[in-house]
């Protein structure tokens, strides 16, 4: 089985699909999402939660459909993807085609591509950050990356406030200097802009290997002061053996 889930930025197709994860009673799932296999964000996210989710990048339908026989497959797809070339193939895999949509979203250019539409009650975006074509999106890769937490805090509160443009949404994975890997995520007058830690075992040998990064979606970003800002706060390697070790005696000493 393939559930498609689609839906414009921040609407939380993501957050959907971890409450279907959470509501089954089965393990046996794949992660689909095209083009993001260089930037896997929503996919780390989920497989964060749910450890037995599997993240799979195929090549080709056949694939998919393959995979899907004895599988329930979830494939988000990404807002920059053009839709109407990929209806047939939709329709091809016999998919459960699903549209997330916000509570003041015109549904009209979702009735022809999908199966169901699904309002998100939750959130609410401002009418002027509906014209998604002109939206930006700058990512960072910040894997093998830690980070200093409270400049990151203010970094985060700067961002949510506007000093680096005008942000519809912005969510991230980050590697803290006490071994912690966090989640941020922020939606105008949606989301709570808090960092909550992730289910992942803590990074105390050497820099962390696992995925994280940032993604920022808004008008008028203000990219290389973004770039520079983080760069600031990212630690050397002396800073990061630093802390881990002061970690690792905390731990000892806690065990003792």
């Amino acid at each position: 089985m393939i559930t498609v889930v689609m839906g414009s930025f921040g609407v939380g197709k993501t957050h959907w699909i971890q409450q279907q994860l959470k509501e089954s009673q089965d393990n046996n799932f794949y992660y689909y999402s095209p083009k993001t296999n260089t930037f896997p964000l929503d996919g780390a996210f989920l497989q964060s939660i749910h450890q037995d989710l599997s993240i799979v990048d195929v090549q080709s339908p056949q694939d998919l459909i393959e995979l899907s026989q004895k599988n329930h497959i979830y494939l988000e797809v990404p807002e920059y993807v053009d839709y109407a070339p990929i209806k047939d193939l939709f329709e091809k895999l016999n998919a459960q085609v699903i549209a997330i949509v916000s509570p003041t979203e015109n549904q009209d250019k979702w009735k022809s591509l999908v199966n169901k539409i699904i309002i998100n009650q939750t959130i609410t975006i401002k009418p002027h950050l509906q014209n998604f074509s002109d939206l930006q999106i700058h990512r960072a890769n910040l894997t093998k990356e830690v980070l200093d937490f409270s400049s990151l805090e203010t970094f985060w509160q700067e961002l949510t406030l506007g000093a680096y443009g005008d942000i519809l949404r912005a969510k991230g994975i980050f590697n803290i200097m006490d071994g912690q890997c966090i989640y941020g995520e922020y939606l105008q007058n949606s989301y709570s802009p808090d960092f909550y830690p992730l289910n992942l075992p803590l990074s105390l040998e050497g820099r962390p290997t696992h995925f994280s990064g940032l993604e920022i979606i808004g008008f008028n970003l203000d990219k290389k002061a973004m770039a520079d800002t983080l760069g600031d706060f990212c630690l050397d390697d002396s800073a990061v053996y630093f802390y881990q070790q002061q970690v690792k005696q905390s731990l000892t000493s806690n065990t003792a």
